[in-house]
């Protein structure tokens, strides 16, 4: 699997120069042979939260249908990052996945939403449902920036197929450490491939220096995007297989932990 990975400042508010920016970088993506691309949360409108009510789109909005135009152009699979989504009259950070014939086949709406400094819980509604999108290189696990924080949610993903978790997110400078960490610690223990797309730059909503990260199911750094640009990784997908044959925690969990009884604790 040959993957370009996507990061780059978004201009938060304008949706238009976000749009022309990432039609250009998956234009070079699929110039350079790559197979599928993964973009950064909320893409194309940033966190520019309080103008939601002009920003947010539906499925038929323009964010949408430029990535099933470019993914059937170039045939290839796009992991669409985010965008805020309006939907029955809700707000929703949803994640995108579309195939190489430029169908949508999988939306992820995000469950745990980051109440500190960019008060999400404020302006989105949480998501209720873990999903799970079929892939040629396997079923991809959907999670979005702060969920990386919650290991249940990589557990729930990996115990019901997930070969790789795909994370979109704006994470920033102040807690790297953190990102680095916990993407190392969701692909060791779950034995996956977990791709962790952040953005680059700096506006009103903080300081983001990228560092997106492709750990393999060992737990190895195999890309560490340092500045704003579009960096192309091969992915051996068999890799998941090896450790989990060599390594089996996954077959060897004990399954009595799971009717623990959380307010007896």
């Amino acid at each position: 699997m040959k993957l370009a990975i996507i990061q780059f400042n978004i201009r938060p508010g304008d949706i238009a120069a976000n749009e022309a920016k990432v039609a250009a970088l998956v234009q070079q993506a699929a110039a350079k042979g790559a197979q599928a691309v993964v973009l950064p949360e909320l893409w194309n409108c940033g966190y520019a939260l309080k103008d939601l009510v002009t920003l947010a789109q539906s499925s038929r909005g323009t964010s949408i249908s430029l990535l099933k135009k470019l993914a059937k152009k170039h045939g290839l699979f796009v992991f669409g990052g985010s965008i805020a989504e309006l939907k029955d009259g809700r707000y929703y950070n949803t994640q995108i996945v579309i195939n190489a014939e430029g169908s949508v086949i999988s939306k992820y709406r995000k469950i745990h939403l980051f109440s500190l400094g960019l008060q999400e819980d404020e302006y989105f509604t949480p998501g209720q449902e873990w999903v799970l999108s079929d892939t040629p290189w396997g079923q991809a696990g959907l999670m979005l920036c702060y969920d990386l924080r919650f290991p249940e949610l990589a557990r729930n993903l990996a115990l019901r197929g997930a070969r790789l978790l795909v994370v979109p997110a704006q994470w920033p400078a102040a807690r790297l450490a953190h990102w680095q960490i916990l993407a190392q610690a969701r692909a060791l223990e779950n034995q996956v491939f977990v791709i962790a797309v952040n953005r680059f730059g700096e506006d009103t909503s903080g300081v983001y220096n990228g560092h997106s990260l492709v750990v393999s199911p060992w737990g190895d750094i195999l890309l560490d995007a340092a500045q704003e640009e579009l960096s192309l990784v091969d992915i051996d997908m068999s890799l998941v297989d090896e450790a989990r044959s060599k390594l089996p925690v996954l077959e060897e969990r004990r399954r009595i932990l799971d009717e623990i009884d959380d307010s007896q604790l």
